[in-house]
């Protein structure tokens, strides 16, 4: 079929090769929606088309930016930073949206929570499942794509983590923070930004995010802000 040759052919780059098919598909029939475009026909012929060559370009290159916030967590945050973190979780249970390896670093620190854990790589998930089933850490990794899956199907949590993501999900659906935060079963969210703008080259000062802020007021909730080392982080009484 020829939408699965393409995510194929998409994922054929290293550094995509985990993504969620799930995540590129979506991608795909996005752009031929918006586009008028067929998903159907022989693979072999279609990809000398000059739109399916514009439109492979522009899919990898969102999936490169988007998943590279996944892969940010890379340079690891100090143990201050998650001190700060985890001073205004509420509760036992914690949902972390968007993880990357940042569950490695603090769930060894604070051992007594429940932890679920998500993102679209599937590669990382299947790390995180090994260390939690190694070191005895309650609760489970799973895959989930918080663009397009259902925000109903994510377990209840009293404190949710989004962590560097949020930016990134903006480039794919303007307003989807508003949805996302909305639709959390939880008591307390908290939302961190790297200080240099997606993109790199760019810092942000503590009075930014004004977007954010905005939105925060939309919906109604109380928070505090913490600049902490390279991230600002938004604490969200919901």
């Amino acid at each position: 079929m020829l939408l699965e040759r393409i995510i194929k052919e998409i994922k054929a780059k290293k550094e995509l090769k985990n993504l969620d098919d799930g995540f590129v598909k979506a991608r795909i029939k996005e752009y031929a929606k918006q586009n008028g475009l067929s998903l159907e026909g022989d693979f072999e012929k279609v990809k000398r088309a000059k739109w399916f060559k514009k439109m492979f370009k522009e899919i990898r290159k969102e999936c490169r930016v988007v998943y590279g916030a996944f892969q940010d967590v890379k340079e690891q945050r100090s143990r201050v930073v998650y001190e700060r973190i985890f001073n205004e979780v509420r509760g036992d249970v914690i949902l972390d949206i968007g993880c990357g390896n940042a569950p490695l670093e603090y769930c060894s620190l604070y051992e007594n929570k429940k932890y679920y854990l998500c993102e679209i790589d599937c590669g990382v998930i299947t790390k995180l499942s090994d260390f939690m089933k190694k070191n005895k850490i309650k609760g489970r990794a799973f895959v989930f794509n918080a663009v397009d899956d259902n925000m109903d199907k994510l377990p209840k949590a009293d404190t949710v983590l989004l962590l560097k993501v949020l930016e990134s999900f903006e480039l794919i659906k303007r307003d989807i923070s508003y949805e996302i935060l909305k639709k959390l079963k939880c008591r307390k969210i908290v939302v961190s930004f790297s200080k240099v703008a997606l993109g790199g080259g760019v810092e942000i000062r503590k009075a930014g995010r004004a977007w954010f802020r905005r939105m925060l007021d939309r919906l109604g909730y109380k928070y505090t802000i913490g600049d902490i080392e390279k991230e600002i982080f938004f604490f969200i009484d919901k």
